[in-house]
């Protein structure tokens, strides 16, 4: 179990986009940059969260963080949002949204380069 998802991690890895992946790790969580938000702020995939194709991405804002939960459903080229969390720098819970919606990503996006990411590993993982 433990080589079966050391292996997803090592293809995780070594995809890029940039020419460069470089995962980040913190509290044993790993996170794997996917892209900016307007301020320049990395965007996260969080590589400790992913069951499946079901993932979390984190990203700054203001003083705390967001994380956004999603499901990709991969063979149909389609990506769901499932649950938004906004914390508190002290790490408090200050707002949690659970709307599920469909979203449409635009291609070079941190959505669109977490969906990618995600969706490659299942289908290696599949073909395996």
């Amino acid at each position: 179990m433990f080589l079966k998802r050391l292996s997803g991690l090592m293809i995780i890895t070594s995809l890029s986009f940039s020419g460069m992946a470089i995962a980040q790790t913190k509290k044993n969580s790993f996170y794997l940059p996917v892209g900016a938000d307007s301020h320049g702020f990395p965007i996260s995939l969080d590589l400790s969260s992913i069951e499946g194709t079901n993932y979390t991405i984190v990203q700054k804002q203001g003083d705390g963080i967001v994380t956004r939960r999603f499901y990709a459903a991969c063979n149909e080229g389609r990506l769901f949002s499932k649950k938004l969390s906004i914390y508190a720098p002290n790490g408090k819970l200050i707002n949690e949204d659970k709307t599920e919606q469909e979203l449409f990503p635009k291609p070079k996006t941190a959505d669109a380069a977490a969906m990618e990411i995600i969706c490659r590993v299942e289908t290696n993982r599949n073909n395996n």
